[in-house]
């Protein structure tokens, strides 16, 4: 009985990292996109505007507009997604530089969105979002917060 309670403990713990591979039936991206394949306006999923309505958020459209020359702007992002340094203010428009990296493993392309001098991020953060296939569609995904409470923000191209 006590090798299945710590069995039961190890893989709840490892639980993360080994058994967190993404938030949709899909595949991470390991060939490099191209710049016309970013460049636009994203908005949110169904979900995303979901997990508002769950935090007492009215709906207003989230977008993410990522620009050629490496700028990006955010519009309508709920405060809640800085969980390091929330602002006063529920909705935030903020912007930054992006670019486009391989992971910490070296295996898949993310996108690196650097918030310095940010409204919403007072310090400046960078955040690395996952590029994902899904159905041969290119999204944007990252959690907010612990990646087990299944909470996460998914941008669609427009």
């Amino acid at each position: 009985m006590k090798h299945i309670l710590y069995l039961l403990l190890i893989l709840s713990f490892s639980s993360c990292y080994f058994l967190n591979d993404g938030p949709v039936n899909g595949k991470y991206l390991n060939k490099k996109p191209s710049i016309d394949e970013m460049v636009g306006i994203w908005e949110v999923d169904k979900f995303s505007y979901e997990l508002n309505k769950h935090k007492g958020y009215e709906k207003k459209k989230i977008e993410l507009t990522l620009k050629t020359n490496g700028s990006f702007q955010i519009t309508n992002l709920p405060n809640y997604i800085n969980v390091f340094d929330q602002t006063e203010e529920r909705f935030v428009n903020t912007e930054g530089k992006w670019e486009l990296e391989k992971d910490s493993k070296n295996e898949h392309w993310v996108l690196k969105m650097n918030f310095s001098n940010s409204n919403l991020y007072n310090k400046g953060i960078i955040v690395w979002y996952d590029l994902y296939l899904l159905e041969d569609e290119l999204i944007i995904w990252n959690f907010i917060g612990d990646p087990d409470s299944g909470n996460r923000f998914l941008y669609r191209k427009q």
